[in-house]
């Protein structure tokens, strides 16, 4: 009968030695479905020395992006975010809001007591809405949540045009031109 192990994992990684043997492999990681661990048998053969695991999670994060960020309010299509760790680093594919306004991660981690903090950051609008572009984090206590973000419609700005060696006097016509 094989030896039993409990590898602690932190930041993704942990190290024990290990005897030689075919193992069964059960995860233990609060926010996590453990039976999703794959691979859920190793045989340690002494060739390796490192074993890779994955292991999914079954929550749903919505992102819910309207002009005054509330749950009536006019939605923004085409606004993307990221997972992201707490520095920003990014992680997965890009998340596009729909017709609705709603960008949805799927497989994330929750658990009522205990789990794991997930980042985000949103990086784009439509083009036509402002955004806060830093990292922003929630922690999922159901398995369903929505946020609410505001994406503001610019506001009216007044550019004003003088001779430069005229004081007070107005420029008639003419364009300034921001890129």
């Amino acid at each position: 009968m094989a030896k039993s192990y409990t590898i602690n994992i932190v930041n993704g990684k942990g190290e024990e030695s290990v005897l030689n043997d075919t193992y069964a492999v059960e995860g233990n990681v609060t926010g996590y479905d453990n039976t999703s661990i794959l691979p859920n048998n190793i045989t340690v053969d002494g060739t390796t020395t490192t074993y890779n695991f994955t292991i999914s999670a079954e929550g749903t994060l919505t992102l819910h992006v309207t002009e005054d960020g509330t749950t009536t309010g006019t939605p923004v299509v085409g606004a993307t975010f990221n997972r992201t760790d707490q520095e920003g680093n990014i992680y997965g594919n890009v998340i596009t809001t729909d017709s609705n306004g709603d960008a949805v991660f799927n497989n994330v981690p929750f658990s009522e007591t205990g789990a794991p903090i997930i980042y985000y950051k949103q990086i784009a609008s439509d083009g036509n809405h402002n955004f806060d572009n830093t990292v922003k984090n929630i922690t999922l206590t159901t398995q369903t949540e929505t946020i609410e973000i505001e994406n503001t419609a610019p506001t009216l700005q007044t550019f004003n045009l003088t001779d430069a060696n005229y004081e007070g006097l107005t420029i008639n016509t003419g364009t300034i031109n921001l890129s």
